[in-house]
């Protein structure tokens, strides 16, 4: 198994339990996944109360103007997307190019246009709407897609998931693979997709995400700056409850050639957040907001910066 070291016990029940969840839900019409999935993410919100205090603190960060029950309300529909989203992958290996016609519109076709006469470009997402079938869309309407991917801990489920994800033809980069996949893919013209709105630690750049520094990946923006090519910020959006979404492409953002690569990388960095920060704000309900966002710069108490610490009555405290 490589670096992952011989697999355990645990990870093979994981595993087995992650192809039979996956079996189960490929045998439930598209709908009723869907309306399963958005029970699980209810009651994970309402009865588990999972991780429910990072996301309303994060939700009283990017909306001090809503009220409690607004932001309630928010958290709850991005648990049920999530739930929705769960669902969807599992039945992901029966989305062919045929389902992504039926299922996927492009919100302006103009800006699609744009996007395929770019030839090269970093096409970044964040953890909105389902960010899987959001690459298996991009796959079928660029051709030439790449996604650079994480690597789950259980060599076995992430084998398995991986395998789900290049079935429909999409290449698939991890970290150690990046440098050489990204040049190889901007070299024949085709276009990498990966996310990057976590939580980047000491490595990030910094800037500014919903009104309070966040550390970012600088991945994209040092490509960006090394290669000339842009970043296309997308989403891929849920329309109602069930399978239908359309894909909202941005504005390429290329880099200064005018300013220093740091520079250059902080200024694309912040550009592209920038127009997913009002992709979230259209359909705050469809992002996932239980990452701590803004851990490294102390938003949740652990900075070393003494950043002012939000709690859930939306009031500032020092540390």
């Amino acid at each position: 198994m490589g670096s992952f070291g011989k697999p355990t016990l645990l990870h093979k029940i994981e595993y087995a339990l992650t192809r039979t969840v996956i079996f189960f839900a490929g045998l439930l019409p598209v709908r009723c996944a869907l309306a399963l999935g958005a029970g699980l993410g209810w009651t994970a919100w309402n009865v588990l109360g999972v991780r429910k205090k990072i996301v309303m603190m994060n939700l009283q960060q990017a909306f001090p103007d809503r009220t409690l029950r607004e932001r309630n309300r928010i958290g709850l529909h991005s648990y049920m997307n999530s739930g929705r989203f769960m669902l969807e992958f599992a039945r992901q290996n029966r989305m062919g190019e045929d389902y992504i016609a039926r299922h996927v519109t492009v919100e302006d076709p103009q800006a699609m246009d744009a996007l395929k006469a770019i030839n090269s470009a970093i096409i970044i997402t964040g953890h909105f709407g389902n960010w899987e079938l959001f690459g298996v869309a991009c796959r079928y309407k660029l051709a030439d897609v790449a996604f650079l991917v994480g690597r789950q801990s259980n060599a076995l489920v992430d084998g398995y998931i991986n395998g789900m994800r290049s079935i429909h033809g999409i290449e698939l980069y991890n970290r150690r693979s990046a440098v050489k996949g990204v040049l190889k893919s901007m070299k024949r013209g085709g276009y990498v997709c990966w996310l990057s709105d976590q939580d980047a630690g000491d490595s990030g750049v910094v800037i500014d995400f919903f009104g309070y520094p966040a550390s970012t990946p600088r991945g994209a923006a040092a490509f960006s700056v090394k290669l000339g090519v842009p970043v296309v910020p997308a989403v891929l959006v849920r329309k109602g409850k069930g399978p239908d979404h359309s894909l909202v492409i941005g504005k390429p953002v290329y880099p200064d050639r005018n300013l220093s690569a740091e520079e250059a990388e902080r200024e694309v960095t912040q550009k592209y957040t920038g127009q997913l920060e009002q992709m979230i704000i259209r359909k705050p309900e469809l992002y996932w907001w239980a990452h701590r966002r803004w851990k490294t710069t102390g938003m949740y108490g652990s900075s070393k910066n003494k950043a002012p610490v939000i709690n859930l009555e939306g009031q500032e405290n020092e540390e």
